[in-house]
């Protein structure tokens, strides 16, 4: 196939990153047929990149995952006649390697990318925020997803995203064209629309996150481009926090004050001589619950029995049918909001040790990458804050079960690849240093 008769080929390939990226506004399955379209498109021009993902452990140990999850859950429905809830995404990891391939065949496309998500998540907040809902301190859904909470999320990595798009631009000459400063202007109201879209949609636990991760980004930030550079966008930074909390303390303490309450009352009592399972029916019991809180707890307490009658390698696609018998079977609910009990009941502790592994050895390569120079600061801590937000949204919410938590897992994943073979080929000896 001759590229030159593509000429649209960079833009296509750079809109198919950004619809796999696009989970984060639009809650589809979108990014799956671009993650198909990526695949056959690498597959049929970049064939050779391929090669690179051998002799790589990681990728491996995603096909063997993937092969094992794929076993499992094909036994369960032969033997069991179970077919479990969403236990197919178990075998998602089968992708990754490929897409590392491919992100690494295209890595010069993916600035493009995150630029096209940026603008249409702009003006996607211009057409979703609610200003009388806002105004009146109610609840609203800020861009294009089933509920507020998955809107929370997704506005929460459009933040870092932005955040992050202006960082690279200011590494590089980006800044010094007038496009250039076109694009940063609307990457900062970008940002500011994304505070506001999180602060109305309400959501406790993407509030708790946010503002661990924020205050991440900003430490991370003076470490790496210094007290100077960062001295008047941190001090802007702070005071626009400190009007905000001003402003939003009454509200924030309407919705979250109740919560905060039941959740020091439970940790008063795991802490004492009361078991934690103990803890957690009182609080059940108790008039003063949060509502949603309470469903949490009975929604954790099946999981947890489930998870003890299985630990190491979980009860499989097994999982729903122990449900139905556990003891709040009637809470209405089998999504557990909570990603990583999601994990346990199904693959035990076999399959956290396989998530762990994972983080443990990306972060470890991302942070080598970084330090050799293949990969900018930017990028390093977009990775990095990304991460750490979905991460924490999972202990409240089933994020990994939803399109916005396989769109991440298979973008983190495939970066990880991609900056492995970046460090493979970094690694290998040139031509002129092969001895004759």
């Amino acid at each position: 196939m001759n590229l030159q008769q593509m000429p649209y080929l960079p833009l296509i390939i750079s809109l198919s990153w950004a619809f796999l990226a696009s989970a984060m506004l639009l809650e589809s399955d979108l990014y799956r047929y671009a993650a198909i379209a990526l695949l056959v498109f690498c597959w049929t021009l970049h064939r050779t990149d391929f090669h690179h993902l051998k002799g790589d452990w990681l990728a491996q140990l995603c096909f063997v995952w993937a092969l094992y999850a794929f076993l499992r859950f094909a036994w369960g429905i032969v033997v069991y006649g179970e077919k479990g809830a969403s236990e197919w995404l178990y075998i998602f990891p089968l992708l990754i390697p490929c897409l590392g391939a491919c992100l690494y065949a295209t890595r010069d496309r993916l600035f493009a990318a995150v630029t096209f998500l940026m603008v249409a998540g702009f003006l996607g907040l211009l057409l979703t925020l609610d200003i009388s809902a806002l105004v009146h301190g109610e609840r609203f859904s800020p861009l294009y997803h089933h509920n507020p909470i998955h809107a929370a999320v997704g506005c929460g990595l459009l933040f870092i995203s932005s955040v992050y798009w202006l960082a690279f631009a200011a590494e590089t000459t980006i800044l010094k064209t007038t496009g250039g400063k076109v694009l940063a202007t609307m990457a900062i109201m970008t940002a500011l629309l994304c505070l506001v879209g999180i602060f109305g949609a309400k959501s406790k636990g993407v509030w708790l996150a946010f503002s661990i991760v924020f205050g991440f980004m900003s430490i991370t930030a003076v470490v790496h481009y210094g007290r100077r550079h960062m001295l008047v966008p941190g001090a802007i930074a702070l005071l626009l926090c400190v009007l905000a909390a001003v402003v939003t303390f009454d509200n924030i303490k309407h919705y979250a004050g109740p919560t905060v309450v039941a959740a020091l009352r439970l940790s008063e009592q795991a802490m004492s001589q009361e078991e934690i399972e103990k803890a957690m029916a009182n609080s059940v019991s108790k008039a003063d619950t949060p509502e949603s809180m309470r469903e949490r707890l009975m929604l954790w307490t099946n999981a947890v029995d489930i998870f003890l009658d299985s630990p190491v390698i979980g009860s499989g696609n097994l999982w729903l049918a122990k449900w139905r018998n556990a003891k709040y079977a009637n809470v209405g609910y089998t999504l557990i909001h909570n990603g990583y009990l999601e994990i346990l009941v199904r693959h035990g502790l076999l399959g956290m040790a396989m998530l762990l592994i994972f983080v443990a050895t990306a972060a470890y390569r991302i942070r080598l990458a970084w330090k050799r120079g293949l990969i900018p600061s930017s990028l390093m801590l977009y990775l990095f804050s990304m991460s750490l937000f979905f991460f924490i949204t999972m202990a409240s919410n089933s994020n990994n079960r939803l399109a916005i938590g396989e769109s991440f897992f298979l973008l983190a994943g495939a970066a990880v690849l991609a900056i492995s073979i970046m460090l493979r080929a970094d690694a290998r000896p040139s031509a002129q240093t092969i001895p004759a």
